[in-house]
């Protein structure tokens, strides 16, 4: 299967050179992506301390440590590709918001749980 994505997408967007997604994270986005059959553009992914609290990040952000990341989603269609592929592979955590799909790996949260953003 293609690698959909490179490792620099992944990267905190403050410039401090934090990467700490797990391979499999980026394997299950990757098998997500080809299932959806469209582009998943990465808004955020992980974040240092300094830049979650920049964004609003909440402090105990899944973010922080590599196992989050946010998907631009900003129509219906595309919203409905991208959960489609993330529910297929078997992804548990996932936030809704207008303008992206958070989607998390992070095992000390609940599984199972779709929440909206406002």
């Amino acid at each position: 299967m293609k690698q959909y994505f490179k490792l620099h997408e992944f990267a905190c967007k403050c410039g401090c050179g934090l990467n700490n997604v797990t391979d499999q994270f980026k394997e299950d986005l990757n098998t997500a992506r080809h299932i959806a059959n469209i582009p998943f553009v990465i808004n955020s992914g992980v974040r240092c301390p300094a830049h979650n609290k920049r964004v609003g990040g909440l402090p105990s952000s899944s973010h922080q440590l590599g196992l989050a990341v946010d998907i631009k989603a900003d129509n219906s269609e595309s919203r409905f590709k991208i959960m489609q592929g993330l529910i297929q592979v078997g992804f548990s955590r996932i936030g809704v918001h207008k303008t992206f799909i958070h989607v998390d790996v992070d095992t000390s949260k609940p599984a199972n749980v779709m929440w909206l953003y406002r």
